[in-house]
């Protein structure tokens, strides 16, 4: 899990996530409004404004808040990780938003799973002596 995300507000443009995204390396961005967590810009809802906006020099693009999915897949801090990732690949979303209460508090993504996966295996292979292949 990534503590304390990025998060960008509803209000910026598309074309200030976009920057941010890539500057960042990163594909999700949690939206809020305010203090409220109101959803989710993934880097496949800016594609198609990427298009637009590499054509169109100085525009901005439509708001991050119109653009955001609003279907959020939340989860707890106390929830397993398997789970988690259970409920990830049965929504097909590639982030989990981490919520104590109504306050964000991190973001799994599947990056963050495949570590997880990576280092469990690692663990086993040293705890049973099997050489890696």
């Amino acid at each position: 899990m990534t503590r304390s995300p990025e998060v960008i507000e509803a209000r910026e443009s598309s074309a200030e996530a976009w920057s941010r995204m890539e500057t960042l390396g990163i594909r999700h961005l949690p939206v809020m409004d305010q203090d409220r967590l109101v959803g989710v810009l993934t880097d496949r809802d800016l594609r198609g404004v990427r298009a637009y906006l590499d054509h169109a020099p100085g525009e901005v693009g439509p708001s991050v808040g119109d653009l955001c999915s609003r279907d959020m897949l939340v989860v707890s801090p106390d929830d397993p990780l398997h789970e988690a990732g259970e409920r990830m690949a049965e929504s097909r979303v590639g982030a989990a938003l981490v919520t104590e209460g109504t306050e964000l508090v991190g973001i799994i993504t599947w990056i963050d799973l495949c570590h997880g996966l990576t280092r469990l295996v690692a663990a086993l292979r040293a705890a049973t002596g099997e050489s890696e292949r």
